[in-house]
């Protein structure tokens, strides 16, 4: 194995009852883009009931189980090569538990990929704790993928990609990697960030004027879209402020954007930030697909494009601000 190599293929994770096909179709397409390879994972389980006497697991199954999975993996190669007949598709068939399979072959991919069904009840849960064991763990960026059944398409929306800013430096991976994906699909940014009042500071709820909130609100979104703008000058990036709750402002804004893009803390931190309640609303109810990247992640594209066509951003409302780019903020 070639120490520090970097990372040349997307991974999808695919399954027995088609809820990966959305996300199959969006890897495929995705590494298609990127010229890498793609790679499908199914992982399974064989049922090992006991005999009679609960001492010696049967073993019958497994054969068929083993069959059934390779099933899974063929019916899954057909569909890739139907969306893109001439990339380099391989298969990876492993006897482990989804999360501990997926996580296993995301640590030299490029890209992690997970379907996501919207269900209830106890399978439900179990899905989406998968989801966020390995959103929380991949050593790589993750985009889960919703299945498209029930989601509003908003047509009448602008494409784009949409990144939500934090006054934390974990923000600085996923506002890269949200411009490269929009570079790449030659869409325009909206970078999100949500600010409240400062918090009273004696008892006499004496608070700093909700103005001064705003304009250090702004100068963070402004220094957090700074610091990537040089890298992709092709790229039109607008800046949004909500005053109010990031995961509604965020959920707000992915009807009908190309990805939706969060960040996660350090290594210590991360179970409980995709855990938490702003990435967890985020993930069950986003309207689009999302992008999980840790920090830490490093952000390697960097080409020319012709400039993106300026957008109307004025339809978008929904309680956002939006700011022209290096304007003067409210003092």
């Amino acid at each position: 194995m070639i120490p520090n190599r970097m990372p040349t293929h997307v991974v999808v994770g695919v399954d027995d009852h088609g809820s990966a096909d959305d996300a199959l179709d969006w890897a495929t397409a995705e590494a298609a883009a990127r010229g890498c390879p793609l790679r499908l994972v199914h992982a399974f389980q064989p049922p090992l009931p006991a005999d009679p006497y609960g001492a010696v697991p049967a073993t019958g199954g497994i054969p068929l189980a083993w069959a059934e999975a390779d099933e899974v993996l063929a019916r899954a190669m057909a569909r890739a090569r139907s969306v893109a007949p001439d990339i380099h598709v391989t298969t990876r068939l492993r006897q482990a538990s989804a999360a501990r399979a997926l996580l296993d072959e995301a640590r030299d991919a490029r890209l992690l990929v997970l379907g996501r069904r919207s269900r209830r009840g106890l399978r439900g849960l179990l899905s989406r704790s998968v989801t966020g064991q390995v959103a929380a763990r991949s050593g790589c960026p993750v985009v889960v993928i919703r299945t498209s059944r029930g989601l509003d398409a908003s047509s009448s929306l602008l494409p784009r990609v949409v990144v939500g800013v934090d006054a934390a430096e974990s923000c600085t991976p996923a506002v890269g990697y949200a411009f490269q994906a929009a570079h790449q699909r030659g869409v325009p940014l909206i970078a999100v960030h949500a600010w409240s009042p400062d918090p009273p500071a004696d008892l006499e709820a004496v608070t700093a004027p909700a103005a001064l909130a705003e304009a250090r609100a702004g100068d963070t979104l402004e220094r957090a879209l700074d610091r990537w703008q040089s890298e992709f000058p092709s790229v039109s990036a607008h800046a949004a402020l909500v005053r109010g709750d990031p995961a509604h402002a965020l959920i707000g804004q992915s009807r009908g954007a190309a990805l939706l893009v969060v960040g996660t803390r350090r290594r210590g931190q991360v179970m409980r930030t995709v855990r938490g309640s702003v990435s967890l609303t985020v993930l069950r109810h986003a309207q689009s697909p999302v992008a999980i990247i840790r920090h830490g992640s490093t952000v390697t594209s960097r080409s020319p494009a012709s400039p993106g066509d300026e957008q109307r951003w004025a339809r978008d409302g929904a309680g956002f601000r939006i700011i022209p780019r290096n304007r003067r903020w409210p003092a």
